[in-house]
């Protein structure tokens, strides 16, 4: 069975268990009204299970969820876990011990003696009868719920819609267990009132005690039955893994050289081959990245490998859907998902500390790779001497705004903010498309900048001694595009000739008192036809032939409409002359 075809039974198999459990707890919360509205709920939340295709389709999934958390056990092949993952794993083996008896108690008597015993029994079982279970049984849900909301937390963390409201989900993972809480409480209190009264307590224990002792031989039988088959299975795990440990370690023979991101230096060791790359490292005490702990749902892990990669199994359709999401090259690899058959050197993306939001990032290689953009640079003319006589707060107070009316111009202009530097804005312009598209976005985007900037003077005139002016500069070429920095202070960020050369022209603005710079290059690749008259030839630092431009007292003179992100739609743009 592929990892793909088990991951969608656990996620299917998972998901009937959380309706089940979500249908229980909202029960137990009903204790805060009353018994009777417990009961009567029991119709809705209870009774279909109890139907042939409800117990068909929970006894189902109880089956396939712990066989395939039996089976992911199995095929571990390291223990080098987090925190959360060694939660799931013991919490999985201790759910069915701690909810055995009340499992029993409420479906058991009903299959196996027809007692339709309500919430006033089980309560008075577990708070009267044997006041241990009932801790049991809290802390059984406590971890039935636990271990429900990681395992959704560490499935759904990748997906861009959950990280946005991911609070409201933490929100509810914290009250509905609470109100079940209150719920249960409130009803066994009442229950414990009530058996002051013998009438009340012979009624309710009326059908039991016509059984006499079989209801009870029957929950100690099968509750020892689940502790020794739950302990069986632990142990023989157990024993399979020393197993395999003593073989694993009598043939280490395979040489890994691995390139630290951190440090920048190869280190090497050996191996075994019936262990992921992922777990060899973990064995040999190195910190490699891996959001879902090895399970093959993030990116997080991903490798470059440079040498023995022809030796390496095809990657599975689970490891194939991942690197195409994010457009990885075929060099790179999942390293819990590859097994090393010979020697391998690799290098390491992502720093140890990676996050799941850099797991949801589209792949660029940590050292960079070529391509064709535009770049913007953008800076406030005189803002030292404006900041001067302004409090810090409100210096800080007016970038907020100018940085946040340019930032939303860049995107909105399909560009993409690679940093704010002091009072200046760097953004890159046709990363994910073609160099064409790319200057068009930019000019778009300068013209955006400039209307911005004057509805943000027109907004703040009362507050400002002189008016805001920028000045802005464009040009494009090759580039290295890559994630560069250091853990979370690193990004997708751009290096190379044309980002020094845009930057100057920036700064040209200033000496020739004008808003825009646009290299000459750049406006051919939007579609203008700038003529001999519309050009100036100046001289970059660093250039040895002087670099053709044109300067524009005000970005909104270059008008360009921005039509769709098709491509077809961009190359098809007539060309335009220049606007005076």
């Amino acid at each position: 069975m592929s990892k793909l075809v088990q991951s969608r039974l656990r996620l299917a198999s998972g998901l009937v268990l959380f309706i089940f459990v979500l249908g229980h707890f909202a029960n137990h919360s009903l204790g805060i009204v009353s018994l009777a509205a417990m009961n009567n709920a029991l119709y809705y939340t209870v009774d279909p299970w109890r139907t042939a295709p409800g117990t068909v389709l929970l006894s189902g999934s109880i089956l396939v969820h712990a066989s395939l958390a039996v089976w992911a056990v199995y095929s571990r092949t390291g223990f080098r876990m987090k925190g959360w993952e060694v939660f799931q794993l013991l919490s999985g083996f201790l759910i069915p011990v701690m909810m055995s008896a009340h499992i029993l108690s409420a479906r058991g008597y009903y299959e196996a003696f027809g007692l339709e015993q309500g919430y006033a029994y089980q309560l008075y079982v577990q708070w009267i009868g044997a006041p241990y279970r009932s801790f049991m049984v809290f802390a059984g849900l406590f971890f039935v719920w636990t271990h429900a909301c990681i395992g959704w937390h560490y499935w759904l963390r990748y997906k861009a819609w959950y990280v946005r409201h991911q609070i409201w989900f933490f929100a509810f993972a914290l009250l509905f267990p609470a109100l079940a809480a209150v719920g249960v409480l409130s009803a066994g209190f009442r229950v414990l009132r009530l058996s002051r009264s013998e009438r009340w307590t012979d009624r309710l224990l009326a059908d039991t005690r016509e059984l006499g002792d079989a209801p009870l031989d029957f929950l100690l039988r099968y509750e020892f039955l689940m502790l020794v088959g739950v302990a069986a299975v632990i142990a023989i795990l157990m024993l399979i893994h020393l197993a395999r440990w003593y073989v694993r370690n009598r043939k280490r023979g395979m040489r890994i050289e691995y390139r630290d991101i951190e440090k920048g230096h190869w280190r090497q060791f050996k191996v075994s081959d019936d262990m992921t790359l992922l777990d060899n490292l973990r064995d040999n005490d190195i910190a490699h990245a891996s959001v879902c702990g090895g399970r093959g749902r993030c990116s997080t892990c991903r490798v470059k490998v440079e040498r023995g990669g022809e030796a390496l199994s095809e990657a599975s359709t689970a490891e194939k859907r991942i690197l195409e999401k994010i457009e990885a090259p075929d060099s790179i690899r999942l390293a819990c998902q590859i097994r090393p058959v010979d020697d391998l050197a690799v290098t390491a993306l992502l720093h140890p500390g990676a996050s799941a939001r850099e797991a949801l990032s589209q792949m660029r290689s940590r050292s960079g790779e070529e391509q064709d953009i535009a770049i913007l640079f953008a800076d406030i003319r005189a803002f030292t001497r404006m900041s001067e006589t302004q409090l810090p707060f409100d210096t800080a107070f007016l970038l907020n705004r100018y940085f946040a009316a340019m930032g939303r111009a860049i995107e909105d202009a399909g560009g993409h903010l690679d940093k704010f530097i002091g009072d200046g804005v760097m953004a890159l312009f046709g990363v994910d498309e073609d160099l064409e598209t790319g200057a068009k976005r930019a000019i778009r985007a300068a013209t955006a900048m400039s209307e911005s900037l004057d509805g943000l003077n027109e907004t703040l005139k009362d507050q400002l001694s002189e008016p805001l002016r920028i000045g802005i500069g464009i040009h494009c070429g090759t580039a290295i595009i890559g994630n560069m920095g250091y853990k979370h202070a690193s990004g997708l960020t751009a290096i190379g000739d044309v980002v020094n050369t845009a930057s100057r022209l920036e700064s040209m603005t200033k000496e020739l008192g004008v808003q825009l710079i646009v290299s000459a290059k750049t406006l051919e690749q939007a579609g203008f036809e700038p003529t001999d008259s519309d050009l100036v030839h100046v001289q970059i630092r660093g250039r040895q032939t002087p670099l053709p431009v044109c300067k524009f007292g005000s970005a909104k003179q270059l008008q360009m409409p921005m039509p769709e992100s098709s491509d077809k739609t961009m190359k098809n743009t007539p060309k335009r002359t220049m606007i005076d």
